[in-house]
């Protein structure tokens, strides 16, 4: 079960330092050994078969309990079944699963199902799994174009081999520099004339 809270922490980890500017992203991935990475992955792959058991157990236990109230409140006085009592009960639990659905939906960015991926394919290795042709493209153009990113990829070789989350730090580190040059010639652009 520890395993389980050392993974929603990992998690709560990556949703926070994914709120951090570009630059303490790369310094954490830079950072990052191969053998910190394959523990973490091991972690996570422990924590999300106990999260996805225990989810199914709460969401059984949770419906079910909401069915028990709404049939044995209907039926409080009168255990004379009928269709409409009987679709009436199958109406409201419905609804309330809805209702319990859209509650894991929200909870879902923060440590649910797609957070587990999330987390998963930022430690894997590039593969073609997890890397388009385009993004694998697109990273080493802008590490041939822009210097620090270069270096970024250097120093993060030197320990360890490029991950997804690599690939993705070289990205956006390569739009921000582009995005500060257009800006720069929009905003010269004007004053040239």
């Amino acid at each position: 079960m520890s395993d389980l809270f050392k993974g929603l922490n990992l998690l709560i980890a990556d949703n926070e330092l994914h709120r951090k500017p570009l630059e303490q992203q790369a310094a954490y991935w830079l950072s990052k050994t191969d053998r910190g990475i394959e523990h973490e992955i091991h972690l996570l792959d422990v924590a999300k078969g106990q999260w996805l058991a225990g989810s199914v157990m709460v969401w059984l236990g949770a419906s079910l309990t909401a069915l028990a109230i709404i049939a044995d409140n209907l039926w409080e006085h009168s255990y004379n079944p009928s269709f409409a009592k009987i679709v009436l009960v199958l109406l409201i639990w419905v609804a309330m699963l809805f209702v319990l659905w859209l509650i894991a939906q929200v909870f879902d960015q923060k440590a649910g199902f797609s957070r587990w991926v999330t987390a998963f394919s930022s430690r894997e290795p590039v593969t073609a799994e997890n890397d388009s042709v385009e993004q694998i493209q697109e990273a080493l153009d802008l590490a041939r174009t822009y210097p620090e990113i270069l270096e970024y990829k250097q120093r993060v070789v030197a320990r360890r081999p490029l991950r997804h989350e690599d690939i993705r730090i070289m990205r956006e580190m390569g739009r921000q520099r582009r995005h500060a040059e257009i800006a720069r010639e929009l905003t010269q652009l004007g004053t040239i004339s």
